[in-house]
């Protein structure tokens, strides 16, 4: 292949030749050895790229917060930052103007980015983010008030085969429309939380070690507000490392954060360390606004007959019923996430 057109493919992935790359609206003209000459317009961020971090400096970045903040504003497509394995100790900040950014990594267990504070290794404001194969965790301890991995409240994101790790308040679903396909989720107490409209597929959400762990912490405020959590084939089980303490440990699915709280549990494996009563109530929050719902989960976990009696705890029986926590309804799925490639269910 020739130069001009290795060139050719390289702008035309936004990554750029030569000393510089050409500014905004100017036309590239390159000549394919006498067999002619091709133009076209430069538009940046008109077309996807791909840079890649690694911290032996092989590759165009050693941090992934100096490639966060290469990438193009406002971008119409994604610009994917291929993080090499390794454990990157960072704290990243995706802001509003960084739309569309997808961070790849060489697995959840082998591309790491971890933080040791108080406040989130990852707060994603960017709308269209994804992560992929990507591992995010913040190990601030037993003694720290929050320990969140994953701050999120980019509209249309997606976290597909990622690993999220922490103890209180892991991933904070703040808002907008999430998609999480086969992630692994951990924490102790309240550890997925937030208002946004988060809808997560073949996932497992585990409890590490603590007398008492709850699930989910869900926060919709506003009963007009399209906000709630949906599980679809999810596993609610210990950590495979506390397993041998599972008997020291009562699990709930859930507590109301604000009144209009609202989680489904849908066809998905609960263990027994969930407590028969299935949900908690919060302080200070009122329990008959929210919306608790289960469907055809298994698990000895599961039963459901001595589940609390608040009016919004619910046994659907029919999927009809259910149609509502499906990713096509609560997300409006199936116009953005087909792009992405990213296999998901729109239906029970």
């Amino acid at each position: 292949m020739s130069d001009e057109r290795r060139g050719l493919i390289r702008w035309m992935r936004g990554v750029g030749v030569g000393e510089t790359e050409p500014q905004h609206n100017t036309m590239v003209c390159l000549n394919l050895h006498g067999r002619g000459w091709i133009s076209l317009w430069w538009v940046p961020g008109s077309s996807s790229s791909r840079i890649m971090v690694s911290k032996d400096g092989s590759g165009d970045y050693r941090t992934v917060g100096e490639a966060i903040l290469s990438a193009p504003d406002m971008s119409d497509r994604p610009y994917t930052i291929h993080v090499r394995e390794g454990t990157y100790q960072e704290y990243l900040f995706i802001p509003p103007h960084k739309t569309n950014i997808k961070l790849l990594g060489d697995g959840p267990h082998h591309t790491i980015i971890v933080g040791y504070q108080n406040g989130s290794t990852i707060d994603i404001r960017g709308d269209g983010f994804m992560a992929e194969k990507m591992g995010f965790a913040n190990w601030a301890g037993l003694n720290a008030s929050a320990a969140v991995a994953v701050r999120n409240e980019a509209d249309k994101s997606i976290f597909f085969e990622c690993s999220i790790e922490g103890l209180q308040d892991t991933l904070w679903a703040v808002s907008g429309r999430q998609f999480y396909k086969k992630c692994e989720i951990y924490g102790t107490v309240d550890f997925i939380y937030g208002s946004a409209a988060a809808v997560f597929q073949d996932c497992m959400v585990y409890a590490r070690y603590r007398e008492y762990v709850t699930f989910t912490a869900q926060s919709r405020e506003d009963p007009n507000e399209k906000s709630g959590f949906s599980f679809q084939r999810c596993d609610f089980r210990m950590s495979p490392e506390d397993e041998g303490r599972k008997s020291e440990v009562r699990a709930s699915l859930g507590r109301p954060l604000r009144p209009y709280s609202t989680v489904a549990i849908l066809h998905s494996y609960i263990d027994s360390i969930v407590d028969p009563k299935g949900w908690e109530p919060m302080p200070h929050q009122p329990t008959d606004k929210l919306t608790y719902t289960e469907f055809q989960n298994f698990g000895p976990g599961s039963n459901t007959d001595a589940r609390v009696k608040w009016p919004g705890v619910t046994v659907l029986r029919h999927p009809a019923q259910a149609a509502h926590f499906t990713a096509s309804s609560l997300l409006d799925a199936d116009s953005w996430i087909p792009s992405s490639g990213v296999p998901y269910d729109n239906v029970l």
